[in-house]
């Protein structure tokens, strides 16, 4: 017999997956979880269809703006909203607008006080992103359109944009106002 063969290894003196193996139970809680899910606002404007159908052709320029917020509704849950606008347009004219604000109530676990803007602000709007991507490809498919399907977005980067955002903004008693 091989010294490997009698060893065993140590055993940890928590879970790390969270679940004891003995009885089940579980001992932490997930650093994240969505309760509730929901559409808050869609609009669809579709104010050049007659005109298109008659000259039809033309290959239109999409603009999408993202945006995240997250208010907090009693401790440890929050609504987070991922507010999408797109605009189809043309020759400048529009071909068709809208936004959606897709929502949830997110309820955070046992985490550090430095980790609880990223959990809102980046994980919870990639979990939010495919249903709004759906909405959207729907609301455009039904505008008369081809679906605009969306291409996944980039929650850190508009994250970072964010902290350099409010590092560039002074303070007030940099500003000197009161």
């Amino acid at each position: 017999m091989s010294d490997t063969e009698n060893q065993t290894a140590p055993q940890p003196s928590a879970p790390e997956n969270g679940v004891d193996a003995q009885d089940g139970n579980t001992q932490q809680q997930v650093p994240l979880n969505i309760l509730h899910q929901y559409v808050k606002d869609l609009s669809f404007e579709n104010p050049s269809t007659p005109r298109l159908q008659l000259a039809p052709g033309t290959q239109p320029t999409i603009d999408i703006r993202v945006d995240v917020t997250a208010t907090a509704l009693d401790e440890k849950v929050y609504e987070v909203e991922l507010q999408m606008t797109f605009k189809a347009s043309a020759k400048e004219q529009v071909i068709y607008l809208g936004e959606l604000v897709y929502a949830c109530v997110a309820q955070l676990g046992n985490v550090r006080q430095q980790d609880i803007e990223p959990l809102l602000l980046i994980e919870t709007p990639r979990l939010l992103f495919p249903y709004a991507r759906s909405i959207i490809g729907n609301a455009t498919r039904d505008g008369g359109f081809q679906p605009l399907v969306l291409a996944p977005f980039d929650f850190v980067n508009l994250y970072r944009m964010r902290l350099e955002s409010r590092a560039a903004k002074p303070t007030t008693s940099e500003t000197g106002e009161a």
